[in-house]
């Protein structure tokens, strides 16, 4: 556990350690609602708020909701650093990567052992990625974004998630 610690501090002292550079550009916050399509427990309704750091680097905030395992209403959180890469035509693809904590339900057992409820449970989880954003207009973008999901815990599982969504400005520009 130790080198996830390590990770996630990483992670934040570089993120803020980029935060001045923010102030001289003339970016603005990004908001994207998804649908998305994927393997078992994946969330597939959610909305992304993205922060510029630098022209190339962004901090993204996520919240998703989907139907849990006992018919629970979960939601998963995560903090990804998106990077993108240069520009193809309308085109900028990117590499993102981050941590954040998702529910999910945990069986019940009687004693003579079948299950006879589920509990709500919350797990850590990383995530790894990429996607492209096209270029709309100067406010508008469509945004595909394709990750992997790992959870950690006694319960821990993988899933994979192919989100679509229309990302829009903020603020002015």
């Amino acid at each position: 556990m130790r080198v996830d610690k390590s990770a996630v501090f990483a992670l934040v002292a570089f993120t803020l350690a980029a935060l001045p550079v923010a102030a001289q550009e003339a970016q603005t916050v990004e908001v994207m609602p998804y649908v998305a399509l994927g393997s078992a427990g994946v969330s597939p309704v959610g909305a992304a708020v993205t922060f510029p750091v630098t022209s190339t680097l962004s901090v993204e905030t996520d919240v998703a909701y989907r139907r849990g395992e006992g018919h629970i209403h979960a939601l998963s959180t995560n903090t990804s650093v998106l990077w993108f890469l240069p520009r193809l035509g309308p085109s900028t693809p990117y590499v993102a990567a981050g941590v954040g904590l998702s529910q999910y339900g945990a069986p019940v057992f009687s004693s003579d052992g079948p299950p006879i409820g589920t509990q709500s449970r919350l797990a850590m989880t990383m995530n790894a990625g990429g996607g492209l954003k096209i270029s709309v207009n100067d406010k508008l973008d469509l945004r595909t974004d394709a990750r992997w999901f790992k959870s950690f815990g006694t319960q821990g599982s993988e899933q994979f998630r192919v989100a679509q969504g229309i990302s829009f400005d903020a603020g002015k520009r």
